[in-house]
């Protein structure tokens, strides 16, 4: 087995052992105690406790000769880019990835890990706890899916069914989907938090996925490579590839998500993207 995928079932294991503590706390009867961080997203003692483990598996891992990788987590300190923009690889990790869908007990959540380099995720793991179900990928390496089991299946993007099967998120609001429909013809939507969207897409269950507005690098670093490897398309909808670290903001813009990369996507949603 390579490195590198040696360094990726490391990342799953650390997202599975992450993803049953989080249960624990979505087993209580009683309201889970919330924060809210300044963006006005909220923040549990599951999200913590995921980050923790995380944290203390991957902070002494070493990889290579270059020793372990740095860590840049959605519930870890904040690292300005004057220190991130010398990293030439680092791990991407969103702890419990669609908190909000977490409070709202729809069993739509997940843990996300990635290995970024040179502003590419080369690992992409995404542990759904509720389901008991693991999505790994690694660069060159190809996609997989595993089970309560643990038996590991290759995942591979479907061609373009019809009617088109669309994958929106939750918060979608209704004002963007109306451009959305009238360029796309006949479409099946599904809705989907999280980045399960990645693994249903990847797995061959929908065929696009849109996502409208701003989201974080590290809700997209661990799908991003998911899909890579499974044979799809990723890219934004000005026509520019999404990156990593590249600047202070890590805000990523609107971009699509394809299971058949052959269709000019961009062309096809041209009037929504101009």
């Amino acid at each position: 087995m390579t490195k590198i995928a040696d360094w990726a079932l490391h990342a799953y294991a650390l997202a599975k052992k992450a993803g049953e503590t989080i249960m624990t706390y979505y087993a209580y009867d009683k309201e889970i105690l919330t924060e809210y961080k300044e963006d006005n997203s909220p923040l549990t003692a599951a999200d913590k406790a995921a980050h923790d483990i995380i944290y203390h598996g991957l902070e002494h891992f070493v990889l290579d000769e270059n020793g372990p990788a740095p860590i840049l987590s959605e519930e870890g300190k904040q690292v300005l880019f004057d220190e991130r923009r010398t990293w030439q690889r680092y791990w991407c990790v969103d702890p419990l990835d669609g908190t909000r869908e977490f409070l709202a007990r729809n069993d739509e959540f997940a843990v996300n890990i990635a290995l970024i380099a040179h502003h590419q995720p080369i690992i992409g793991v995404i542990y759904a706890p509720v389901q008991k179900r693991g999505y790994v990928a690694w660069h060159g390496g190809g996609a997989y899916q595993y089970d309560l089991s643990g038996s590991q299946r290759i995942l591979t993007t479907t061609s373009c069914q019809n009617p088109l099967r669309l994958l929106l998120s939750h918060h979608c609001q209704d004002i963007q989907l109306q451009p959305l429909l009238a360029n796309l013809g006949e479409v099946s939507i599904q809705y989907q938090g999280s980045a399960l969207k990645f693994a249903k897409l990847a797995s061959g269950e929908a065929d696009l996925m849109l996502r409208l507005g701003s989201t974080s690098e590290w809700d997209n670093a661990a799908g991003h490579c998911l899909i890579k490897e499974a044979g799809g398309l990723i890219i934004s909808l000005t026509g520019h590839p999404l990156e990593y670290n590249c600047s202070g903001s890590l805000k990523q813009g609107s971009f699509l998500v394809a299971g058949d990369s052959d269709i000019n996507w961009l062309q096809k949603l041209h009037k929504i993207s101009s």
